[in-house]
């Protein structure tokens, strides 16, 4: 066999393999929500300790479609309505929940985070929604009617205008989400203090905000999937037996 006619071999091969992964990895859920394995916590128990985790899993998708440029004011309007309306429709084995043991799943106030949490755990766990994990408000920065741009140009202006202390009148300021990131990460750890498990259904923002906190506090990064709709940021702890 020619070399030619060998590398064409090994390229046939090499395409197989690439469609083949990309198949797996399309039908492959995006998150797995599961129980920590007995063998690791059975280990940690002769030395005193058990691992807690905490799932901070991102809404699914909003029904609503943007322009790709527009005023301010429309700009605006459209934020209003994204706090409004329902979620899409999403195939349920992009996640894919192997849970044993019974938890309350935590999730916000706004439609999207409560849709999402009682699509995916509604029929067999209780949910809670609490205002505290909602989304950081955000505040369309003021311009004439004739500056048009892309919504999300004007959400990066408003979104860093507000978290430099400006662009806060009528909304929550950086300073009172922050508060509100603490709150809600000492619930969370409470809750997985109790049940081992936490999983709240929330949003981007406030998702980092918490897991940012909770590195802080020692938690261990082991999944980072939570700027993904229906993604999820997963941390873990080692902690003594009480």
């Amino acid at each position: 066999m020619s070399k030619f006619s060998l590398a064409l071999v090994v390229l046939f091969y090499i395409s197989i393999a690439i469609s083949s992964a990309q198949q797996k990895k399309e039908h492959a859920p995006l998150t797995v929500v599961k129980e920590i394995p007995a063998a690791v916590q059975n280990e940690l128990l002769k030395t005193g300790q058990r691992k807690i985790q905490i799932y901070l899993i991102r809404h699914a998708k909003s029904k609503l479609k943007k322009q790709f440029f527009s005023s301010a004011k429309e700009a605006q309007k459209y934020i209003t309505d994204y706090d409004k309306v329902p979620i899409c429709d999403f195939d349920m084995n992009q996640v894919k929940i192997e849970l044993i043991k019974q938890h309350q799943i935590y999730c916000s106030c706004l439609p999207r985070s409560q849709e999402t949490a009682l699509a995916l755990f509604g029929k067999s766990y209780l949910i809670v929604s609490d205002s505290v994990f909602r989304e950081f408000d955000m505040k369309i920065v003021h311009a004439t009617a004739f500056v048009k741009l892309p919504m999300d140009l004007w959400k990066g202006i408003s979104r860093l205008t507000w978290l430099l202390g400006f662009n806060n009148k009528g909304v929550e300021s950086y300073k009172e989400a922050r508060k509100r990131v603490l709150l809600s990460t000492d619930n969370l750890e409470k809750l997985s203090n109790q049940e081992e498990t936490a999983i709240l259904v929330g949003h981007g923002m406030i998702n980092i905000g918490i897991s940012k906190q909770l590195r802080k506090r020692g938690w261990t990064l082991v999944e980072k999937k939570g700027h993904i709709n229906l993604g999820a940021t997963v941390l873990q702890k080692i902690v003594p037996l009480k």
